[in-house]
C-alpha cells in the first residue's frame, strides 16, 4: 500500500528569478531554498557555491605532507575503494600526484578477498613494496587498528574520507573528513572523490603560489568529470556545493577531454548524446561499479587515469563492458534465486533474510535493493563465506534504521556495520534462524506503534493544473536538474482522470502506455514501466483513476511531446 503525501505549501515565495513559474519556486522552497540569491544559484547554469578546502580538518597539513613527500622522492601509495566513488577518487589523486612524482602507485582492494576499507594483509603487502606514505580515498575513517598497524610497519598515513565517524574508532593520523566534530567546513555532503578534489585544490594553490606550473587551475577543472561521476554514483545530496561540482563536471564530461572516459562513452552508446546525471546513474556508474562487483577495479582506475603501460585503453573499456554484461546476468540469476526462496516462505514475514547459496556476492546488494523496492520492507541476502560463516548485505526502506535494528541483536554477528539504509555483516550459520526471528519480532513491535511503517510514502508536489500540462512547464522543470539524492524528480498528481487507449508493451506486457484526461479535459500521454501487472485490475479503458507521475518530454524523430512517467495509480476517490 502506498500513501500519497502532498507537499504543496499555501504561499509561493515572491523572491524567485524572473520568468520562473511559481510552482517551480514552490518546489525550491520545499527543498530548503530560502532566498532569491540561493534560488538564482540553484537554477544558474554556472552556480558559484563552493567552499575553501582549507576549512576541512587536517587538509592543509595533508596537502603539505603530500607535496613534501613528492619533493623528497618518497614512495606514495593511494588506497581506494572498489566502487565508483573510490575508483574515481583513486584516479583523481593519482592523476594529481603523477604530475609531481614518478613514485606514486595505487591499490584498490578486492570485494571478495579484502573486503571494504583498509585491510591489514593489503597494508602489509603495500609496505613490502617499499611504500613510505599511504593515503586513503573514500575509506579509512573507522580503520583505527589498520592505521596503527600501518604505522607499526613504518608507513606514514593520511586518511581522506566522507563516511560517518564512529566514537572511539577514529584513526590516529591526519584525517580529512567533514564529519569530524571540529570541522569548520560548511557542507558535509561531499563524495569521497569530492574530498580528494578539495585536497587537489589545496595542492594546486600551493604550487601556483610557489610559481610552480606543473599542476594548474585548468588541470583542476579537468578533474571535475570524475567528481561529477562520483557524486551521482554515490548518492550523496545533489544540493549545495555538490550541485556546482556536478553542473561543471557534466560540462567536462561532455567536452570528451578525458580519453579513457571518451572511449567508454563510445562503447556504451553515449558517443552522440549530451551526457546528463541520469546517464551517469544508469549507464556510466554501473559499468564502473561492475569491475569491483565481478572482478577487481584496477582496470577501471587505469582507464580513467589514462594508463596504457599494460595495454590500450580500449581493452580496459571493453573489459568494463564485459563485466557489466556479466553483472546483469548474475543479477538476474541472483534475483531468481531470491524470489524462489521468498516463494518457499522461509525468509521471514516482515523482514526478509534470504539465504541464497547460489547468489553472486558481488550483486547481492543490488538485488537486496531491488527487492526492498518491490516488497517495501527491509531485505537482507546472505551467501556462504569462509570458516562456516554467512556473509550478508541488506537494504532498508525510508523511516526504518537498519543498522539500529541489527544492533538489537549484535551478539549474533561476528561483525556488522552500516547505516540506516544499508548494512553488511557476517554471522555463524547456526545463528541465521535466530536473526530471522528477532528481526520479524522487532518489526511486529514497530508496527504495533507505527501501523504504517511498511507503507510506501510518495511525496507529491501538487495536483497538476491545466497550464502545467504543457511543454513549457516541462522545460521549466529542467531548471531543477541535475536530479538526484535530496533533489529528486518532482512528482505530480492528476485526480479523477479518465483512462483511454491502454496499450501493453514489452515481451511480457510488463510496460503499459495510456492516455489520461483529467477533470479539466486536458489529455496527456502516460507510460508505466515494469509494473503493468501491479495495476492490471485498474488499467482499463474507461476507468477513472488518480495518477502520480513525473512530468517530462518524449523526444522521437525530431518530435517533442509531453509525457507523464507514472509511479503510482489509485482508483479515483481512494485518496
Amino acid at each position: 500500500m502506498s500513501t500519497w503525501i502532498y507537499e504543496q505549501t499555501n504561499t509561493i515565495p515572491a523572491w524567485g528569478p524572473e520568468g520562473v513559474p511559481a510552482s517551480v519556486m514552490g518546489i525550491l522552497q520545499r527543498r530548503g531554498i530560502r532566498t532569491g540569491e540561493e534560488a538564482e544559484d540553484f537554477l544558474a547554469p554556472a552556480p558559484k557555491r563552493t567552499y575553501d578546502p582549507e576549512l576541512l580538518p587536517d587538509l592543509p597539513a595533508a596537502a603539505d605532507k603530500l607535496l613534501q613527500a613528492a619533493a623528497d622522492g618518497l614512495s606514495i601509495w593511494i588506497y581506494g575503494d572498489y566502487d565508483a566513488d573510490g575508483v574515481t577518487a583513486t584516479a583523481l589523486l593519482y592523476t594529481v600526484l603523477q604530475k609531481l612524482t614518478d613514485r606514486v602507485n595505487f591499490y584498490v582492494p578486492s570485494r571478495f578477498t579484502d573486503g571494504y576499507g583498509l585491510n591489514k594483509d593489503a597494508v602489509r603487502r603495500i609496505a613490502e613494496k617499499g611504500a613510505q606514505l599511504l593515503v586513503t580515498v573514500d575509506c579509512g575513517s573507522t580503520n583505527r587498528e589498520e592505521v596503527a598497524y600501518a604505522k607499526e610497519l613504518g608507513l606514514d598515513v593520511i586518511v581522506t574520507d566522507h563516511h560517518e565517524l564512529e566514537a572511539g574508532a577514529m584513526p590516529d593520523c591526519l584525517l580529512v573528513n567533514a564529519h569530524r566534530e571540529d570541522s569548520r567546513y560548511p557542507f558535509p555532503g561531499l563524495s569521497g572523490c569530492g574530498v580528494a578534489f578539495k585536497l587537489a585544490q589545496a595542492i594546486q594553490r600551493r604550487l601556483t603560489a610557489a610559481g610552480d606550473d606543473r599542476f594548474t587551475r585548468q588541470d583542476i577543472t579537468d578533474l571535475l568529470d570524475l567528481v561529477a561521476i562520483s557524486t551521482v554514483a554515490d548518492v550523496v545530496p545533489l544540493l549545495d556545493e555538490n550541485r556546482s561540482l556536478v553542473k561543471y563536471g557534466l560540462r567536462v564530461i561532455n567536452s570528451r577531454k578525458r580519453r579513457g572516459l571518451r572511449i567508454l562513452l563510445d562503447m556504451v552508446g553515449l558517443e552522440r548524446k549530451e551526457v546528463d546525471a541520469d546517464d551517469i546513474g544508469f549507464i556510466l556508474a554501473p559499468h564502473i561499479n561492475s569491475c569491483g562487483r565481478m572482478a577487481t577495479a584496477d582496470r577501471a582506475v587505469r582507464l580513467l587515469a589514462g594508463l596504457e603501460d599494460d595495454g590500450p585503453l580500449e581493452d580496459k573499456a571493453a573489459f568494463m563492458v564485459e563485466c557489466n554484461r556479466n553483472r546483469r546476468f548474475a543479477q538476474d540469476r541472483t534475483r531468481d534465486i531470491c524470489m524462489e526462496a521468498i516463494a518457499a516462505g522461509d525468509c521471514g514475514d516482515l523482514f526478509s533474510v534470504i539465504e541464497a547459496p547460489g547468489a553472486h556476492e558481488g550483486v547481492a546488494g543490488i538485488v537486496a535493493g531491488s527487492l526492498k523496492e518491490q516488497f517495501h520492507r527491509p531485505v537482507c541476502i546472505v551467501t556462504p563465506s569462509e570458516n562456516g560463516l554467512l556473509k550478508g548485505t541488506g537494504r532498508c526502506i525510508p523511516g526504518l534504521d537498519l543498522h539500529g535494528m541489527l544492533s538489537t541483536c549484535g551478539e549474533l554477528f561476528e561483525r556488522y556495520g552500516g547505516h540506516a539504509g544499508a548494512c553488511g555483516f557476517s554471522l555463524p550459520k547456526e545463528n541465521l534462524e535466530a536473526l530471522r526471528s528477532r528481526m520479524d519480532d522487532l518489526m511486529r513491535s514497530i508496527l504495533a506503534e507505527r501501523p504504517d511503517a511498511l507503507d510506501e510514502k510518495l511525496s507529491i508536489e501538487k495536483m497538476l493544473e491545466p497550464s502545467e500540462k504543457t511543454l513549457e512547464f516541462a522545460n521549466a522543470l529542467k531548471l531543477l536538474e541535475p536530479f538526484g539524492e535530496a533533489n529528486p524528480k518532482p512528482l505530480f498528481a492528476i485526480g479523477g482522470a479518465d483512462v483511454y487507449n491502454v496499450q501493453y508493451m514489452g515481451s511480457e506486457g510488463q510496460h503499459v502506455r495510456f492516455t489520461a484526461a483529467g477533470s479539466d479535459g486536458v489529455e496527456v500521454s502516460c507510460v508505466l514501466f515494469r509494473r503493468a501487472a501491479d495495476f492490471a485490475d485498474l488499467l482499463r479503458s474507461g476507468a477513472k483513476l488518480d495518477v502520480a507521475s513525473e512530468l517530462g518530454i518524449n523526444e522521437f524523430n525530431g518530435h517533442r511531446k509531453l509525457q507523464l512517467t507514472v509511479k503510482d495509480i489509485k482508483r479515483s476517490g481512494s485518496l
